[in-house]
């Protein structure tokens, strides 16, 4: 155990420069374990390369501060060296610039913007066009964008002290458990300032009506109260579709191997079997087992359907929850599948065996398939109802470093698979009834949506199994155009209780209620906007034009352009109600303006006569 050589304190200091005390606590312990003055230092070195190559650096990179770094100065400084780049090569080609600009982001430890597949081998041919021309100028004007690196650089930034608290294993049972303090603090951090812009920001619709973004979003499944409910009726309604269909209830947990996980599990000591690898790497792992497993159910034609939840072990490393509901003549198939595809990576390590794949049938004589996964929705977003957590931790305290520990990683914590889309039942528990005689099947589901009922919501959707594009009901989306619409365009509402209130349904006027289709082609020719005739009814072009116009005075308005993002490669979209079989109804028939706090002087804290709103159901 050699004591730090009086020559060799200067060294130090420079070499662990900028890193964080916990860091720099545990590499000199290991310095102090080691048999020599030699062997120490060259210890001190091996981790100082192995800091820098997390962040991105290079080995020579000598000072290493990962606590002080100014994201917003470092992303004008790749902006514009972006745009210097352009202004450089003025004679290169669209492939050609895609391949030196993706090349920058590349060596900054950033993936460059996503492109299709399509478009991905349009640059490998070296010839762009058209749509994909558009999507390749997209992808460059993002890394010209100041605002495009400082979000890219701020999440690389907290995700490489993550993972240095993982490789000085920071994150266990322990110490910090899901995720590491530092970490949680800075998670912390983002959510208070996010909270304090919410409470600031103003929308007011066209009727002077105004509420701050943090009231509306503590209305929907922004609360986690509100989202935790709404995912236990979806689950029992599962389980009771199930029921009626005869079929059979199982929990599968899927595990990483061992060399994902940073920790031991009963001691939290280092696990010398892992590779470096980080939450996201598992999440993938995960993502690309199910994926197989699923392609495989469906060559053998194995219908699934229910839920998934993404949960960590106490060092972070992903593992998930599914509760499944298959027939039971191909339950004993479907595991064979999932043995198949668990124990394809490193099957045959120690303890693989017994923690790798973990299946329970669920038999409905001793609890419900809902009891099984009801508190590993709740551990996972407010911990209602749960004292300690599987670590004897404080439930609550737990749920909430869950949270932080997916919002670090971006992993998706919840999964429903097969089932009736959740967008139009949400559209549908704003809407007050629907009294049009004609709309009775609309009204009908409206109304299993209104009183929580997902098993007949599903069933009259489709079923469990029914695609998306041939649900009776689908959301139905708007391009924005540039100019605004006339907010005398829009009927007025009663003021009322807003946690009260309901949207009035409004059919689309160049739609309107008419026969419902009992055919699949009739379906799509209306909802393509093409009116049902018979072949007596059709009528030649020639004559159409032929046909006078009648005179007006009035000069057609403009079409307004198309909105489309920042980036000028993709069209803008919003919801503004649903569509069934070529009736649109709007379910969102407000204009929301934004302003500031701070210059919104008409702003009432008082709620009292506020007038309902569409975003509060």
């Amino acid at each position: 155990m050699p004591e730090v050589h009086p020559h060799d304190n200067e060294w130090l200091n420079k070499q662990l420069y900028g890193v964080p005390e916990v860091f720099r606590q545990e590499i000199m312990a290991d310095y102090a374990a080691k048999d020599s003055r030699r062997e120490a230092n060259l210890h001190v070195l091996a981790e100082r390369k192995a800091i820098a190559a997390v962040m991105g650096k290079s080995e020579r990179f000598y000072h290493i501060n990962i606590q002080d770094r100014d994201c917003t100065q470092a992303a004008k400084i790749h902006s514009r060296h972006v745009l210097r780049l352009l202004a450089n090569n003025p004679r290169l080609n669209l492939v050609a610039l895609y391949a030196l600009i993706a090349g920058y982001i590349q060596s900054q430890g950033i993936t460059p913007p996503p492109l299709a597949k399509r478009v991905l081998k349009a640059i490998a041919l070296g010839h762009i066009a058209g749509d994909d021309a558009i999507k390749v100028k997209g992808a460059i004007n993002r890394a010209k964008d100041e605002q495009w690196w400082r979000r890219k650089l701020k999440t690389k930034h907290i995700r490489e002290g993550e993972t240095l608290s993982r490789r000085y294993n920071q994150i266990n049972r322990a110490k910090g458990i899901y995720i590491s303090n530092l970490g949680l603090g800075k998670i912390r951090h983002r959510w208070q300032e996010n909270q304090s812009f919410l409470e600031s920001t103003i929308a007011t619709n066209e009727h002077g009506f105004s509420a701050s973004l943090a009231e509306l979003s503590s209305l929907n499944v922004s609360n986690p109260s509100i989202r935790r409910q709404e995912l236990m009726v979806r689950t029992r309604g599962f389980e009771e579709c199930s029921k009626a269909m005869g079929h059979q209830a199982l929990f599968i947990t899927l595990t990483c191997p061992s060399k994902y996980h940073r920790s031991l599990s009963k001691s939290g000591s280092k696990n010398p079997n892992w590779n470096g690898a980080t939450p996201l790497d598992g999440q993938q792992y995960l993502r690309r087992t199910f994926e197989r497993i699923r392609a495989a159910l469906g060559n053998q034609n194995i219908g699934i359907f229910g839920f998934r939840v993404a949960e960590p072990h106490h060092d972070g490393t992903p593992h998930w929850h599914l509760l499944l509901f298959v027939e039971p003549e191909q339950a004993q198939a479907l595991l064979k599948v999932f043995h198949r595809y668990a124990f394809e990576e490193d099957g045959n390590e120690p303890g693989a065996a017994k923690h790798r794949l973990k299946v329970e049938e669920i038999d409905p004589s001793k609890g419900s398939a809902t009891g099984y996964i009801a508190k590993y929705i709740s551990k996972n977003i407010d911990g209602e109802g749960i004292d300690q957590d599987l670590y004897g931790k404080d439930a609550k305290d737990s749920a909430i470093r869950v949270r932080a520990w997916a919002s670090l990683w971006g992993i998706r914590q919840f999964q429903q698979l097969g089932g009736a889309s959740v967008t139009v039942w949400r559209e549908l528990r704003r809407m007050e009834a629907i009294k049009a005689a004609e709309l009775d099947w609309i009204e009908s589901i409206r109304q299993s949506a209104d009183q929580g009922d997902w098993q007949g919501y599903t069933e009259q959707m489709g079923g469990v199994f029914c695609k998306r594009q041939e649900q009776v009901i689908r959301p139905f989306y708007e391009q924005v155009r540039e100019a605004k619409q006339n907010p005398e365009s829009f009927p007025e509402t009663n003021p009322g209780n807003p946690e009260n209130s309901r949207i009035t349904p409004e059919i689309a006027p160049e739609t309107g209620p008419g026969t419902i289709p009992e055919n699949s082609e009739t379906l799509a020719g209306i909802e393509a906007g093409i009116p049902e005739t018979g072949p007596d009814e059709c009528q030649p072009f020639s004559e159409l034009i032929a046909e006078p116009m009648p005179e007006t005075n009035r000069k057609l308005p403009d079409i307004p352009a198309i909105k489309t993002n920042r980036y000028g490669d993709e069209a803008l979209t919003r919801i503004r109600g649903i569509v069934s079989f070529g009736v649109e109804i709007i379910t969102r028939i407000h204009q929301w303006t934004i302003s500031q706090r701070e210059t919104h002087k008409e702003y009432q804290a008082d709620s009292a006569n506020r007038f309902s709103l569409e975003c509060c159901q």
